[in-house]
């Protein structure tokens, strides 16, 4: 792995990376760890952040700028006012928890890439050679070489179309349609969600989010396996209004025992719903010994601002 200096970089990187840095107040570095990629996807840049560094590793040299942006965009959205996905639970299974996360982030990437897609065409990085490289990209991954059972494949499918539809523009296409007809019924009803929300606004990203998981759930659901139950596993950060912070608990979330258990303490976990959609904002380790009637009376007695900040739950005004 080799650090890049930054000053090397194309104008628009230097230009994305300084803003960045201003608002995030971390220094951005890059490396690059190159492979031999046989195919060009938006997997090939990543990072990871600690409380000074935003370090970005790029494993494409022959597309490295558009990589780099791709994943700089990507910052540039988690370190803005967008709701994110937490998780604090787990089935104990670390298999089927890295399933439900893995699939719930291919969903969210999605929508973010609903919103990258505009700035890599703009900035000139998505031009038609990265476009037709992408494309072949998901050709292959379309059709892998390894054997899945039928139903599998459907859901793999479904959430590699999805993404390629938003990112190349192909919701149209009659020949992914008529070969993936099974798939695309998700792609599809993902699409209407996306056309209907404007994701740059949070509370619209976050109801974007949590109806995509649900329709995806009930696609894994109608070939008969058992659902991934994203409204209890993952935690999305509740997008409110100032009165609804001034509301009694109850009057806008419910605590329900959870089948999960605290990630941390495999203590029961207690995941705090939203009313309005069933989704998740928390998952709060109380004592079970001590969870009685009298006990959620008191509870739902508080306001909705005085439980975020005694829990430290995030959230964001509406």
């Amino acid at each position: 792995m080799e650090k890049i200096n930054i000053e090397d970089l194309s104008d628009n990187i230097v230009k994305q990376i300084a803003q960045i840095e201003q608002t995030s107040h971390k220094s951005v570095e890059v490396f690059s760890d190159f492979e031999d990629q046989t195919i060009l996807n938006l997997d090939q840049a990543s990072h990871t952040t600690d409380d000074q560094t935003i370090k970005v590793v790029i494993t494409n040299e022959k597309y490295a700028n558009f990589v780099l942006l791709h994943e700089l965009y990507h910052i540039e959205l988690e370190i803005s006012d967008e709701p994110s996905i937490n998780v604090s639970v787990t089935s104990q299974k670390p298999d089927v928890d890295g399933r439900i996360l893995s699939t719930a982030n291919s969903i969210f990437e999605t929508l973010e890439h609903s919103l990258i897609i505009g700035k890599q065409i703009e900035d000139g990085s998505f031009n038609d050679e990265t476009k037709a490289e992408y494309l072949k990209g998901i050709e292959t991954t379309l059709n892998p070489s390894v054997e899945i059972d039928r139903a599998n494949m459907i859901f793999f499918r479904a959430l590699i179309l999805l993404d390629a539809v938003i990112f190349a523009d192909k919701k149209n296409d009659a020949t992914w349609k008529n070969e993936f007809p099974e798939a695309f019924k998700f792609v599809d009803k993902a699409l209407a969600v996306i056309e209907k929300n404007d994701l740059t606004v949070p509370f619209q990203f976050r109801r974007a989010l949590v109806n995509i998981l649900e329709d995806y759930d009930n696609l894994i659901e109608s070939f008969g396996y058992e659902g991934m139950n994203y409204h209890e596993f993952l935690a999305i950060t509740p997008v409110v209004s100032k009165h609804q912070l001034r509301l009694s608990l109850n009057q806008v979330y419910q605590i329900k025992h959870s089948t999960f258990k605290m990630r941390d303490s495999h203590d029961d976990a207690f995941a705090l719903l939203a009313i309005n959609d069933g989704q998740s904002v928390a998952a709060l380790g109380f004592d079970v010994n001590k969870v009685n009637p009298e006990f959620y009376k008191k509870f739902y007695q508080q306001t909705v601002q005085e439980t975020f900040e005694a829990n430290d739950i995030n959230y964001l005004i509406r």
